[in-house]
């Protein structure tokens, strides 16, 4: 499946970057007049940006098909990398071609937005890109201080307006409008995206589960248990968004991974560490509040069923522990490995839990202060690595640095899974 996975991965960004934008492109150069040949291209890059845009706005509504199939952070990442990319092309063809009143204004008015919104969003909301760049992560804790997250959250929105804006200054448009094929196309596929946005706003008015339980299980960490309302389609290793509807500034969605096996007791523990303004303010929920759940999200699970290894290999750090802590409980009879680092003893978690996995014959647990070094975890590897699976948890630099080391180790990548969460 790991293999499949990067795959299907590969074959995601060739649908996003040239068969999403094809049928635009293609009905819309068939019905061109002749007249405008020498414009062409630029035209056609404004198109290309907008079937872009349009899909970058759609794998923001978390499509959990997309998910299923190349997991969130992946689908992110491409939501990023191809707005920045709409956004060259249509500085492209703003630069090259001519335009006059409300149809000049529309589109300057759009590009000027998703520049500063490009911008904006490169420090604030691009994880995967601020972990790479010093600079870039530095310019974001500096100024967090002022942008809260759901101040972010309601200025990346602005990317609707921007879109919207596009749509007018492409229906404005007359000789674009006489091709009927386009715009036919152009409409539909903008109402569909713009009604799947709409959507995700009505399913966030609609209560999933209580809080039943709010505690401080280690400074800084808070477990809430969730009761659900109805049953949700989450597996072991999963991530929810979690949004409490009716209490201020908390009603924006934010992901946390799941510390039990779902059950049929329909509740959901999760493990939460302090990090930004919405997390702290976890602690002031009252039992009984009202939460919004949408999910489940992730591809731990996934990777272990469609794989059916013999061996189980965790590699954890700090609260990069805590989805993996379902996966250990939703899988008690695969043989597992669990090496699990923190940066001081009062940050273990769930030691109980590792107590009770302790009386399994098949389950291990190496358990330290400071990080493993790649001979403690080589000493420990299966002779015959080809039905192992390692599964990965912690900080986007630790993940990436593990990945090298068992690579070096002779483990190869397709038998290797880290699901960052940075964006």
């Amino acid at each position: 499946m790991l293999n499949s996975n990067r795959y299907l991965l590969g074959l995601t960004w060739l649908v996003a970057i040239f068969l999403v934008p094809f049928p635009f492109v293609q009905t819309l150069s068939a019905g061109l007049p002749a007249i405008y040949n020498q414009d062409k291209t630029m035209i056609l890059f404004g198109t290309i940006a907008y079937s872009w845009m349009l899909l970058a706005m759609y794998i923001s509504t978390r499509p959990k098909w997309l998910d299923r199939l190349i997991g969130l952070p992946n689908a992110y990442m491409i939501h990023g990398i191809l707005s920045l990319a709409a956004i060259v092309l249509a500085y492209l063809h703003k630069s090259n071609l001519r335009s006059d009143g409300w149809i000049k204004l529309t589109g300057n008015w759009a590009l000027y937005l998703f520049i500063g919104l490009g911008l904006y969003s490169m420090i604030f909301m691009a994880g995967w890109l601020t972990n790479r760049v010093p600079a870039l992560r530095w310019i974001k804790q500096s100024l967090e201080r002022v942008f809260k997250h759901e101040v972010s959250i309601l200025i990346h929105r602005l990317n609707v307006v921007a879109t919207g804006l596009i749509f007018i200054h492409v229906l404005l448009i007359p000789y674009i409008r006489q091709i009927v094929p386009f715009t036919v196309l152009f409409v539909a596929a903008s109402l569909f995206v713009f009604g799947a946005y709409a959507m995700t706003f009505v399913h966030r008015r609609l209560i999933t589960a209580k809080l039943i339980n709010n505690v401080e299980i280690k400074p800084n960490v808070r477990q809430l248990t969730l009761k659900l309302h109805k049953h949700l389609d989450i597996y072991p290793g999963d991530f929810v968004f979690l949004s409490f509807p009716k209490v201020k500034l908390m009603k924006e969605p934010h992901p946390f991974s799941i510390v039990n096996a779902p059950s049929d007791s329909n509740e959901l523990v999760l493990a939460i560490r302090g990090d930004g303004d919405f997390t702290r303010q976890l602690a002031t929920i009252q039992v009984n509040e009202s939460v919004v759940i949408n999910g489940g999200f992730g591809m731990y699970q996934s990777v272990i069923n469609e794989n059916h290894p013999d061996n189980l290999m965790i590699i954890a750090g700090g609260i990069g522990i805590v989805p993996l802590l379902s996966i250990v409980d939703g899988n008690p009879d695969l043989k597992t490995t669990i090496f699990y680092s923190v940066s001081n003893e009062n940050n273990l978690l769930y030691q109980d839990k590792f107590d009770q996995w302790e009386q399994r014959d098949n389950f291990r647990v190496f358990r330290q202060i400071g990080r493993f070094n790649q001979e403690a975890i080589a000493n420990r590897l299966p002779k015959n690595t080809q039905k192992t699976v390692v599964l990965i948890g912690g900080p986007d630099k630790m993940g990436t640095q593990w990945i090298k080391n068992l690579r070096r180790l002779g483990v190869r990548r397709s038998q290797i899974y880290y699901e960052r969460f940075s964006w």
